[in-house]
């Protein structure tokens, strides 16, 4: 499942670049679907929906835990994101400190699960993290530079942004789930009182 998961989120990386590259040299950014600047492209939804997936794995894990509640609470919180991401997108400063409560929240929940399965989440975060980072720092570099939605420089920092993000969220999901073998083996093999 791990290799399913980060086989998932390598192809639509790579997906999200061939289809940007594609819709900027050939179609000079006409295709709003492909265009990952937008965030109603197919990419920008496929980023919504693993994010969500991250949500509900993170629900699931809850219902078998003795962390139930800590599960739940990251369930929640990263629902309420994938909610004002789609109704205010590029809202990224906005949503700072409940981003940061999520990610402490996985690190922490995450922290004894199999080594696959927490590389795999450490991973997740550090690509959500480099996003959020070109996403904030980049885009001002990128302008006061004086480029623009329509040259390379802005097209290789929607490229890193958006496909480091989508990644991340599909391998923070998969991480999450491949850690529930773990916390399940850790639950049966404790002694009976």
């Amino acid at each position: 499942m791990l290799v399913a998961g980060v086989a998932l989120a390598l192809v639509a990386f790579v997906a999200q670049v061939v289809a940007q590259i594609v819709d900027f040299t050939v179609y000079d950014l006409r295709i709003g679907a492909l265009n990952s600047n937008v965030d109603s492209s197919v990419f920008g939804r496929l980023s919504l929906a693993a994010e969500l997936a991250m949500a509900c794995t993170a629900a699931f894990r809850g219902f078998e835990s003795e962390h139930r509640g800590r599960w739940l609470v990251l369930a929640a919180i990263s629902g309420a994101l994938v909610a004002v991401r789609a109704a205010y997108p590029g809202t990224a400063l906005a949503v700072a400190a409940p981003v940061a409560v999520v990610f402490i929240l996985v690190w922490s929940l995450t922290s004894i699960d199999p080594e696959r399965a927490r590389t795999i989440v450490r991973v997740a975060l550090f690509l959500l993290a480099f996003s959020f980072l070109v996403h904030v720092v980049g885009l001002k570099i990128v302008n006061s530079l004086g480029y623009h939605g329509n040259s390379w420089p802005y097209q290789v920092k929607s490229l890193l942004k958006h496909g480091s993000e989508l990644a991340g969220w599909t391998l923070l999901a998969t991480g999450i789930l491949g850690g529930r073998a773990g916390s399940r083996q850790r639950s049966n093999s404790a002694p009976a009182l």
